[in-house]
């Protein structure tokens, strides 16, 4: 049984290796951190995300890109797992592992079940001004006193604003709160009307699907790109991959109908990248359960090869 699973994938390894174009210089030295928790569960649903990515190919389609690759995994030191006390220990861990990856010159690729583990990707110790770009379908920027469903995450873009949380968020290693007008949210296609009011206040920049609809990607995102190009020293790039539409590439099972397509998002990486350093990057909400072709396997590895490119 085992030699039959790893003859699976090598083959799958193989097939995606030759239906991708490949560069053959080292490019970047890249630390793959995997967060495989969500809502403070191990490695279910979204949580199962992370580590499907690295079994099913990851390093092998990063490394046949020049890349030199490594990866580790955040776990929890406490036995007793309750969602927000774990969400914020993995923050936390994870907060001193970006950095040690930023002291050994590594990029952090931050693989995690929920969007919030990118508030330990943007914790920094010089504090310069960050930008933030979060594409999702959902705001995240609900509160405890606004939020419907009590989800944790549904909250995760405004605690990086500061609006909540606060002193949970204090507890992450040299976390420091983005401000509002430094925050770009793009693709966006189902806010509740508290969200927007407090996009609004917060004076955040929304590019919302029906925006990337009406015109090209580079019209919708460039004014705000050069806004974060001024205003800040460099972005932290946070994918929810429900961000893209469900019926081509299904994350998980709460994406809305609508959505970009991947060559969308790869676009918009490239302009950033042209405009802005990336300080680090996460991927987050891939439920493998939801996508029995790898449709979206495929997609999230199109776009961390995106991201690390280099020109």
């Amino acid at each position: 049984m085992a030699k039959t699973r790893t003859c699976r994938l090598l083959f799958r390894t193989s097939m995606v290796t030759k239906t991708l174009k490949f560069s053959a210089k080292r490019n970047m030295n890249v630390q793959v951190i995997k967060v495989p928790y969500d809502s403070g569960n191990p490695r279910l649903r979204m949580g199962r995300g992370p580590e499907y990515f690295v079994d099913n190919g990851l390093l092998q389609v990063l490394q046949a890109d020049g890349h030199q690759v490594s990866v580790e995994s955040i776990e929890p030191q406490t036995k007793f797992q309750a969602e927000i006390q774990t969400q914020f220990e993995l923050y936390r861990s994870l907060a001193e592992r970006v950095a040690a990856a930023r002291q050994e010159n590594k990029f952090p690729l931050i693989l995690s079940g929920n969007c919030g583990a990118t508030l330990g990707g943007i914790a920094r110790a010089n504090k310069k001004r960050l930008g933030l770009i979060w594409f999702d379908a959902h705001g995240d920027f609900n509160t405890p006193e606004t939020t419907a469903s009590g989800f944790l995450d549904g909250m995760a873009l405004a605690i990086a604003a500061g609006l909540c949380w606060k002193s949970l968020a204090l507890s992450i290693p040299n976390f420091s709160v983005v401000e509002g007008e430094n925050i770009l949210h793009v693709g966006g296609r189902d806010f509740d009307f508290q969200e927007r009011k407090l996009f609004e206040q917060a004076g955040a920049t929304l590019i919302e699907e029906t925006i990337l609809k009406q015109t090209n990607v580079r019209d919708a995102l460039e004014p705000a790109i050069q806004h974060l190009s001024v205003n800040t020293k460099g972005v932290h790039l946070h994918i929810d991959l429900d961000v893209l539409d469900p019926k081509k590439t299904p994350s998980n099972g709460y994406a809305p109908n609508g959505g970009l397509r991947v060559e969308q998002v790869m676009e918009a990486i490239e302009l950033i990248k042209e405009k802005l350093p990336l300080e680090a990057a996460s991927i987050a909400s891939y439920d493998p359960e939801y996508d029995p072709e790898q449709k979206t396997l495929n997609a999230g590895f199109k776009l961390m090869r995106s991201i690390l490119k280099i020109h």
